[in-house]
């Protein structure tokens, strides 16, 4: 019910009193307050319609009807209903310019109209309207059920919700951050959250997940007749239920996820087929091809774990989510899209760069067969330390090759080969193996190497020619570097 409703009933007889504009007359009215005091604010409460017959309200100083005006569009009264003819005979003038003065329309109830008519015209239409949005909440709620009880992922239920409101919803996190909206294309940005937050239940409806998390439906744009927060406080139940099922779902066999990605580096502990026993025991299956993902998580990224799981829930039949250690990995097989092809992680790459344009995250896939997978991991991992945006891992990385193929012979002949360059170190300052270190890091380029050492390249030129003698091999040549570079990445494994 709205203003400009009552303005148009004909059997009350209301007349405006005041210059409103035909937004101002479609604000929403949620109940109707009689007061005669002065001030009434303690007992109302947002869009109420209040009723006086000014009783209590023999003013003559236009300040006190301007205060009088102001305390009650403190606490957001939608109109003024005031009755004439039993204390007034006319409303008063200071009244009508401190409401014309605050924008709050004055209505006048004739002395015609029963006052008790008004208050009971009010209450009944809200009553139908009330009865009316619980039934169609319940509509909606039945609805909503339906597709999660058929398998529906969250996003379709969002879709649903947004078809009915006809506008644009969204879940938003504990601290503001929006993990899931519908539609998809959507934008939301800080200062729409805050304009939904201070429209309170008009605009939000917080989600009963049972839980330490916090969630809210936040609403934008609606086009109904009934109150938002009455419409869908049914359907948010099926939601929380929705992202409980994602998190069980995504992170189940935890335990056994976490053994797999203890045994990942351990290349001589753990056999291939041991491997293979832990990749079946988690849930994944070791016939069909895995997407890896490593996102680096930590502070305030909490929403970004949740948007990851709640996109590739979406998009694959079969999922796994663990965080170990600062990042979260994530193992996705089954793309569910018609013609989807698990080994195109350009839409993922794509969604990651919209999403989490800064954040770093390694893509890397398709693994097809547990050995694959393994490697996939480490070199996910190992590149998560170096990237600074989403990004696609290469189909072969040094660092996972070395690890997975170094036996203990190899170990002790990288030792042997850098013996006598730890044992300078041990006796001079000149740290020849972090020189060495940097030096392959910056793809053996003295400038860029002696600018990350805060040294001249003369500096460096003596400390390489030093090592040459050291290791007894040549580092201007590609199989010397190699050769350097495999020992260094066999000794940090």
């Amino acid at each position: 019910m709205i203003i400009a409703d009552l303005l148009s009933e004909d059997t009350l007889q209301l007349r405006l009193h005041t210059p409103t504009s035909s937004d101002r007359l479609a604000r929403e009215i949620s109940w109707c307050a009689p007061a005669e005091t002065i001030d009434p604010t303690p007992f109302l409460s947002r869009n109420v319609l209040l009723l006086t017959n000014g009783i209590g309200l023999n003013i003559e100083d236009d300040r006190t009807w301007s205060a009088y005006v102001e305390r009650l569009v403190s606490v957001q009264v939608a109109a003024v209903a005031f009755g004439t003819g039993f204390a007034h005979r006319l409303i008063p003038p200071g009244l009508v310019r401190a409401a014309a003065n605050h924008d709050l329309p004055l209505l006048e109830i004739p002395r015609s109209v029963p006052f008790l008519q008004v208050h009971r015209h009010v209450t009944n239409v809200l009553q139908a309207e009330r009865f009316t949005a619980v039934t169609r909440s319940w509509d909606l709620a039945q609805m909503c059920a339906g597709l999660a009880s058929s398998g529906a992922r969250l996003a379709v239920i969002l879709d649903a919700v947004t078809a009915t409101v006809r506008g644009e919803v969204a879940i938003v996190d504990a601290v503001g951050a929006v993990i899931a909206r519908s539609p998809e294309r959507s934008t939301w940005s800080q200062e729409d959250l805050e304009l939904a937050a201070s429209a309170g239940v008009d605009a939000t409806v917080p989600l009963p997940m049972g839980t330490g998390d916090s969630f809210q439906l936040v609403v934008r744009g609606a086009e109904v007749e009934h109150p938002v927060s009455t419409l869908l406080a049914p359907v948010a139940s099926i939601i929380a239920v929705q992202l409980q099922t994602a998190l069980l779902t995504t992170t189940s066999k935890q335990s056994e996820l976490m053994t797999l990605l203890d045994q990942v580096a351990d290349w001589n502990g753990v056999a291939l087929e041991q491997f293979a026993e832990t990749v079946r025991s988690t849930g994944l299956l070791n016939d069909e091809a895995t997407v890896v993902i490593a996102v680096r998580t930590g502070h305030g990224t909490l929403s970004d774990a949740w948007k990851t799981r709640l996109m590739l829930q979406s998009a694959f039949d079969v999922v796994r989510v663990q965080v170990r250690g600062g990042t979260l990995f994530a193992f996705a097989q089954r793309p569910q899209a018609t013609g989807a092809q698990t080994e195109d992680l350009e839409p993922l790459l794509s969604w990651f760069m919209k999403e989490m344009p800064g954040q770093a995250v390694v893509l890397k896939g398709p693994c097809a067969s547990s050995d694959e997978l393994r490697l996939g991991v480490y070199q996910a991992q190992e590149l998560l330390a170096a990237v600074r945006g989403p990004t696609i891992a290469p189909e072969l990385g040094i660092s996972a090759l070395i690890a997975s193929t170094a036996t203990h012979g190899a170990r002790a002949g990288a030792q042997k080969l850098l013996a006598p360059v730890v044992a300078y170190d041990s006796t001079h300052s000149l740290a020849l193996l972090d020189t060495l270190e940097c030096f392959l890091a910056h793809d053996a380029q003295p400038s860029r190497a002696a600018a990350s050492l805060y040294i001249h390249r003369n500096t460096l030129s003596q400390r390489i020619g030093k090592l040459e003698g050291l290791l007894k091999l040549s580092l201007s040549t590609l199989e010397g570097q190699a050769t350097c570079l495999m020992a260094l990445r066999i000794l940090k494994n």
